[in-house]
């Protein structure tokens, strides 16, 4: 799975590949309805593709994500200070453990 957020002072959205070992692609990329930052956008994209990786019942996952905060903060190599922040990680992790190891 490959992610990736973006944002700026008018709008943020994600994108979401899904890649099966077979090479069959899903993409979907969407504008979120709120006021993100980068980070939350990125974060954003991390949920809704675990998501869409749940519903469509994948029991492996690699993700790749290019924002080195996120990928830092889910690896535990960076901690969320930002309360903001801990909530998404929080999130992410509850759906992580949910039959999907990364």
């Amino acid at each position: 799975m490959n992610v990736d957020g973006a944002s700026n002072s008018m709008w943020a959205g994600i994108e979401i590949v899904l890649t099966t070992p077979e090479g069959s692609i899903i993409k979907q990329s969407f504008t979120l309805s709120f006021s993100a930052s980068k980070n939350e956008a990125e974060y954003e994209a991390v949920l809704v593709g675990l998501r869409m990786a749940i519903t469509l019942g994948v029991t492996g996952l690699k993700v790749w994500c290019n924002y080195s905060l996120v990928v830092n903060q889910v690896s535990r190599k960076y901690v969320a200070r930002d309360a903001r922040m801990a909530e998404y990680l929080q999130l992410v992790l509850k759906l992580k453990s949910k039959n999907l190891p990364m």
